[in-house]
């Protein structure tokens, strides 16, 4: 089943084992060159944790619900320790065309809830395949430049 990232952040993070409010959820972390959802960021700040697609049992549109309370843990890697400092979020990043053109600014990621893959980038009123993201930083979003017509 797909969903919207807007519609998803802001959702409740639960403990399946402990039924316990475990934090919202604040961002998504892709890996790009997979078109795949790794793991969801939890909490803002100092405080943002992270938890592994892999841990998560269910994605309603309720709640996140993840394995247990030791699903979440302190970001690993740079990769996400710049997704937990918010340099990652995508709504609302510009977006340029490998041929260096502006795009406009991502209003909407959508994905696949069951597997986690990115199916379509929302820039705009445009939408743009999955496979059209080339690359996400701290500046930009570059995807691929769209057909004209």
């Amino acid at each position: 089943m797909s969903d919207r990232l807007t519609n998803a952040l802001g959702r409740k993070v639960v403990s399946r084992t402990t039924a316990e409010e475990l934090g919202d959820l604040v961002q998504i972390v892709i890996d790009v060159k997979r078109r795949q959802v790794t793991s969801l960021v939890v909490g803002k700040g100092r405080k943002a944790l992270l938890v592994d697609w892999e841990q998560i049992s269910g994605f309603g549109p309720d709640a996140v619900m993840v394995a247990d309370d030791d699903a979440l843990h302190p970001p690993r890697d740079d990769h996400e320790e710049a997704a937990a400092d918010g340099k990652l979020e995508l709504i609302g990043k510009r977006t340029l065309s490998d041929a260096g053109n502006a795009l406009g600014e991502i209003s909407d990621v959508i994905f696949d809830t069951d597997s986690g893959a990115v199916e379509t980038l929302v820039i705009g009123d445009r939408e743009l395949p999955a496979k059209s993201l080339l690359g996400v930083g701290s500046y930009a979003a570059v995807v691929t430049a769209p057909k004209a017509g």
